[in-house]
């Protein structure tokens, strides 16, 4: 069996406010991944930041939406207290700080465009420029719920993979992949334990096949069994330990 690339979701969320400086660093320090999952959002000031929902109220002490907030703004709020009071102090990234600590740390960076809540005007075309001038192109990926951004993405820049995710059975996927100019499939992991023929559909067409988010031993056994070339969880603990018991 091949060893597919291990990513913290969200940094170690299992254990750690997810998205902040400490989950990132904490998957960087405590566990063996290959790299980390998050998101980008575009606040009112045109500043990417680093968050996953497109309001504030369930990760910090902010309401309302992202896109309404300048950074200066955002910066102010708390978004680890949520999670526990020991995690107080906790605050929001930009993307240009995500990027800068996956180059400094040497870890890769799976990113998920957040724009189909809010449709975030150019926001595709802001990401490439953050990845191309930190020359980031080969250890950085990209993907959406929103196909059609991934599209877009992928005819402004060919030489930055992006990955098609989604969490529901699709009709005719054969039919549906023809279109796409993706890179990668992102699917939830059950979804292929359901349709276990998709594994090789993707690979038949020269796709790499991301699963989410894969927390528990036995499932992440079962994905390396399948042969998926990327595995996403918010124990990231687990996830390395486990895949290194497969001896792979």
């Amino acid at each position: 069996m091949k060893k597919p690339l291990l990513f913290a979701h969200r940094g170690f969320s299992g254990s750690y406010p997810e998205n902040s400086p400490l989950a990132f660093q904490m998957a960087a320090e405590k566990t063996d991944v290959d790299g980390i999952e998050s998101d980008v959002h575009i606040a009112a000031d045109g500043t990417l930041v680093v968050f996953h929902d497109a309001t504030l109220e369930r990760t910090s002490n902010g309401t309302g939406f992202i896109k309404d907030h300048t950074f200066e703004e955002l910066l102010r709020l708390d978004i680890g207290a949520w999670k526990s009071p020991e995690f107080a102090g906790q605050h929001i990234w930009t993307l240009g700080q995500l990027l800068d600590f996956c180059r400094d740390t040497g870890l890769l960076l799976n990113l998920e465009l957040k724009n189909y809540e809010v449709f975030y005007e150019g926001l595709e075309e802001r990401v490439i420029h953050e990845i191309t001038k930190r020359k980031m192109e080969e250890t950085v990926s990209v993907s959406s719920f929103n196909h059609i951004s991934m599209q877009l993405f992928k005819k402004l820049n060919p030489d930055i993979e992006t990955g098609l995710l989604y969490d529901k059975p699709f009709l005719d996927m054969d039919a549906y992949i023809s279109r796409s100019n993706a890179d990668n499939m992102h699917p939830r992991y059950m979804l292929l334990q359901y349709q276990p023929e998709l594994m090789k559909l993707y690979h038949d067409n020269h796709m790499k096949v991301i699963a989410w988010t894969v927390d528990d031993p036995e499932n992440i056994k079962d994905m390396i069994t399948r042969g998926a070339d990327g595995i996403i969880s918010n124990k990231p603990d687990v996830l390395c330990s486990t895949a290194a018991q497969e001896n792979i």
